[in-house]
Order: C-alpha cells, then sequence, then structure tokens
C-alpha cells in the first residue's frame, strides 16, 4: 500500500499482481469504513482514504489546531488551522512535539484499522507501506504495528503479518511503471527495453 495524498494499494499474489476480473483489484482505499464520516475525494463517504491518507492527517491536525489541542501546529500554520498539512504534522512529530506525536498515534491506529480489515480478507504473507509517510520510520510504525495487532482477528494464534516500509519508498510508483512498460514490451523488445527500464529505475 502507498500513504499520501491518497491511499493506494496492490496485491501480489503466487509472483504475480492480482488485477482482478475486470482489472480494478486493489484499490484498498475505497470500502466503507463509516458511512456517515468524512466525504473521500472520490465523493462517497467515509471510505478508509479519508481516514488513512496524507489528506486526512492534515485534516486531523486542522481538526486539533483549531480545538486549541495542538497549539505548536496551529502556530507552524500562521495561526491559521485551515493551513494546516499532513506534512507539517509529520515535521513537528520529527521535532519530538507530544500534540504532533499523538496525532500520529491516532493517524496509525486509523491506518492499522483497515489494514487489519485487509488482512482478515486476504491473509497477507507481509504487508509493505510506501509513499510519502513512510518518511516518519518509526514514529509512525511502531504506533501502527501495535494498533494493527490489536485491530486484526485471531491475534493469539495466527502468525504475525510483518509491517514493512518499501525498500524503494516515495520511488516505488516510478520504479514500477518502469518496470511495467518492460513487460508491455514484449518478446521484440530485446536489449532496448531493458535498457529502458534501467533508465526509469535509476533517478
Amino acid at each position: 500500500m502507498t500513504l499520501g495524498t491518497g491511499v493506494g494499494g496492490g496485491i501480489v499474489a503466487d509472483g504475480a499482481i492480482y488485477r482482478g476480473a475486470h482489472g480494478f483489484a486493489a484499490e484498498i482505499g475505497h470500502f466503507t469504513v463509516d458511512p456517515r464520516g468524512p466525504r473521500c475525494a472520490c465523493g462517497e463517504p467515509g471510505h478508509w482514504e479519508a481516514y488513512a491518507s496524507g489528506t486526512a492527517l492534515g485534516r486531523m491536525g486542522a481538526e486539533w489546531a483549531s480545538a486549541g489541542d495542538a497549539p505548536a501546529l496551529l502556530a507552524r500554520a500562521g495561526g491559521d488551522p485551515a493551513a494546516v498539512t499532513g506534512v507539517d504534522v509529520g515535521d513537528l512529530a520529527r521535532e519530538g512535539d507530544a500534540d504532533a506525536l499523538a496525532l500520529v498515534g491516532e493517524y496509525a491506529d486509523r491506518v492499522a484499522l483497515g489494514l487489519a480489515a485487509l488482512a482478515n480478507i486476504l491473509d497477507p504473507e507481509r504487508i509493505v507501506v510506501g509513499g510519502g509517510l513512510v518518511e516518519l520510520g518509526d514514529l509512525l510504525f511502531a504506533p501502527l504495528r501495535v494498533a494493527f495487532e490489536h485491530h486484526v482477528e485471531g491475534r493469539s494464534y495466527r502468525p504475525a503479518v510483518p509491517i514493512v516500509p518499501a525498500e524503494l519508498g516515495e520511488r516505488a510508483g516510478a520504479v514500477g511503471a518502469a518496470a511495467l512498460a518492460r513487460t508491455l514490451v514484449g518478446d521484440g523488445g530485446g536489449d532496448g527495453g531493458g535498457d529502458g527500464g534501467g533508465g526509469g529505475a535509476g533517478p
């Protein structure tokens, strides 16, 4: 999965990408967590993306700042709660601000809620997380792993599911697109396809 402006997903099963019957599989951000929840970017209310994206983290920060619960965050946004972003929350959390750390912890619980639901359905070997929010490192992953264990079904007897950062970080999408392009070249691509793929993965 990727945590960024939205929530992206992909499923790898038996070494291959699972695309579904019509090519729409793994839109993991778009299942409903709360039908009365905030509206997702797609227009539907209460989708997981509305709780688990970087945009959602910014909205949470704005709500806290507006309520007077995150004064340092409000100051960072120039006194305007509406100007608070997920980046602001992350930056303050890295600086050790207690309110920002609490915000990231609450956000991690919301991410874990959806991941546990997916794990209950798919029983994955591991969960790989990419996107810009991965840069928070253990500030995000430590509470995320704890919350996931709390939410997942059968936690007392099922094997642990590692939740790990994507090795390519924010570059994963670009590298994946280059790798997919190589597969689309087909048998006629030869060395040219290989060179192109290498060039796409290099930057």
